[in-house]
């Protein structure tokens, strides 16, 4: 059976041996999943809040930051994953957010599929033998991909319409075809090749077949076609590398490669000419981007695969426990954004923020002391707990009735939780408790946080100022809770049987999982009245960014618009504005921030 030409891409972007198993390079993937896990997981803590003194550790002077300015960009962002499928490959989408991709199924055979709406359709070749592979799709939903039977022993390329299948081959019985776009013309574009010789690009314009190399003759993979017949794609040089590159209508090609990059490839164009792709780092890394005009925007996708007119994306993410499925991306505005200037910090972290736009975090001044913060009407008002080690004290989050919530740590290295009211400062501790932090409190006073047993189990809790209420997601080897609304909704974060990280809401009575779609691990933060939940959620490397649920959607966003930034999302108001904080690219400097989406 020859390997198909996708495959033959994995093994030369991954540097595996193609006479590898489907099993065996599938489990080496796994094993990369698993090694980022393992960073992740000595990360936990901080996600819960529970390493303060590490993160303050990291708060040096700040250089600079600079009013950021309206037109922050977002994505709505909604998961793919086939049902029952242990693999989920988006390739492509039209203008009405149709997608196509390619799935794996538990005998390990490849089907292919359109999503339309909320419904998956399978497509399967009549004869086809464990594999077809849906590439493209346009406006009028002409579908074109690729399928595999044993009487040739080779690909062959589709289109799929109105129920037909109708077979397209380069060259029968001497290369296998692929079919990986298809533009409104019903134009289409692929690759072609066999054991022996190099992969070769193809267009068929107007019923006329052109091939092509991007350079030489190195491997060349064409993978998307806007409506001017302009199409990209990569290729691979002699030392194995990708490099992404655009092809006009005339036949002119450009290489593409993401500035500082080891490997760029180029997976989607639309018709404004906006390419859509990834890139890998030094570090074996990879990064979505999109290009136009000259310029490339890095995003906070692992890749990005298909792109059209609206700027929507598709493209690959890693969910918990290693499962990769993909991810439909929708453009979206922040109304407003600004880094919150804190007079006289070198550097500060905003995490709450009440229906007053009254703030809290933490800073460092000029002089390198760290402080609980309260910032009310361009005024900073220290929070710094009287029984507090110097510069551990953190605030959380802060009610109407400007009731504070936060953590410091104690003579004996101990963190406890406080309530600070009207000049005074009670603790937060469940009895028996070896750690606990406050980070949220209700109009009516209800505090919600995390604390830790003398066995070392994580548990979350609420105060309602006489009784604590021990907090345990069913299942979970760890609990912590953050936000709590006027209704009494509380979000939880929790180390699921593999290890991950995820987060819940609470109701009183039913946990519901409330997972970033594009996220590895999800730490839900605050909540507001309107139920709208804000989130640090961490890709499969580690990388931090912020998400809100809004009204039944997510959305993902990067302060500023960069996968490089740390970004956390961390309190919410009831009118919807946002806080957190974030670290530049490069610095390990952080600032507050405050937007509304």
């Amino acid at each position: 059976m020859k390997t198909p030409a996708w495959w033959v891409r994995a093994f030369l972007l991954m540097g595996w041996d193609s006479t590898q198993t489907l099993e065996s390079s599938i489990q080496a993937a796994r094993e990369i999943v698993m090694s980022n896990f393992c960073r992740l997981f000595t990360r936990g803590f901080e996600i819960l809040g529970l390493t303060i003194l590490v993160f303050l550790s990291e708060i040096v002077a700040l250089t600079g930051m600079a009013y950021a300015g309206s037109g922050v960009t977002a994505y709505k962002v909604e998961q793919i994953a086939v049902p029952g499928a242990t693999y989920t490959y988006a390739a492509a989408l039209n203008k009405s957010g149709d997608v196509v991709g390619q799935f794996t199924v538990a005998n390990g055979a490849t089907e292919g599929f359109e999503l339309k709406g909320k419904k998956y359709t399978t497509l399967l070749v009549p004869g086809s033998e464990n594999y077809t592979a849906a590439g493209g799709i346009n406006d009028s939903g002409l579908i074109v991909g690729t399928f595999y039977t044993s009487s040739h022993s080779e690909y062959h390329g589709f289109l799929y319409s109105k129920g037909k299948y109708t077979q397209y081959d380069v060259e029968l019985n001497v290369v296998s075809t692929e079919i990986s776009a298809v533009n409104n013309n019903g134009d289409f574009g692929g690759e072609s090749g066999a054991a022996d010789t190099p992969t070769e690009a193809f267009v068929n314009i107007g019923g006329v077949l052109t091939q092509f190399y991007a350079t030489g003759t190195d491997n060349t993979f064409l993978l998307a076609m806007n409506n001017s017949d302009d199409s990209v794609g990569e290729y691979y040089d002699s030392s194995g590398n990708a490099h992404g590159f655009y092809r006009s209508a005339s036949g002119a090609i450009t290489v593409l490669n993401f500035p500082g990059a080891v490997q760029t490839l180029c997976n989607g164009i639309n018709d404004s000419g906006v390419i859509s792709g990834y890139y890998y780092d030094s570090a074996g890394e990879t990064h979505g981007f999109v290009y136009s005009g000259g310029t490339f925007t890095e995003l906070s996708f692992l890749t990005t695969a298909g792109i059209n007119n609206a700027g929507d994306l598709v493209g690959q993410s890693v969910s918990p426990a290693g499962v990769a499925d993909s991810y439909l991306a929708t453009p979206a505005t922040f109304a407003s954004y600004a880094t919150v200037d804190i007079p006289g910090a070198e550097s500060s972290a905003i995490y709450g923020i009440n229906s007053s736009k009254a703030m809290v975090g933490v800073y460092t001044n000029s002089s390198g002391a760290t402080h609980g913060l309260l910032y009310e009407k361009d005024k900073v008002t220290n929070i710094d707990d009287p029984n507090a080690q110097a510069g551990t004290t953190v605030a959380y989050n802060i009610n109407t009735a400007g009731d504070i919530v936060g953590a410091y740590t104690n003579g004996s290295g101990v963190e406890v939780g406080f309530y600070y009211s009207d000049g005074t400062y009670t603790d937060i501790a469940p009895s028996g408790s070896q750690y606990t932090n406050a980070t949220g409190i209700n109009d009516s006073g209800v505090i919600t946080g995390g604390w830790v047993d003398s066995s070392g189990n994580g548990h979350g809790y609420t105060y309602n100022g006489s009784t604590y209420t021990s907090i345990d997601v069913p299942g979970a080897s760890f609990t912590g809770c953050w936000g709590i609304n006027d209704s009494g909704d509380i979000t939880c974060q929790w180390v699921d049987q593999y290890g991950d990280f995820e987060s819940s809401l609470y109701n009183g009575s039913t946990f519901t999982t409330i997972d970033v779609p594009v996220a590895y691990l999800t730490a839900a933060h605050s909540i507001n009245k309107d139920g709208d939940i804000v989130f640090l959620w961490q890709d499969i490397y580690g990388n931090s960014h912020g998400a809100i649920l809004k009204a039944g959607s997510y959305y993902i966003f990067d302060v500023p618009l960069s996968d490089g930034a740390s970004t956390d999302a961390d309190g919410i108001n009831a009118a919807g504005e946002i806080v957190g904080h974030f670290t530049p690219t490069g610095t390990s400097v952080t600032s507050g921030y405050e937007g509304k989406l």
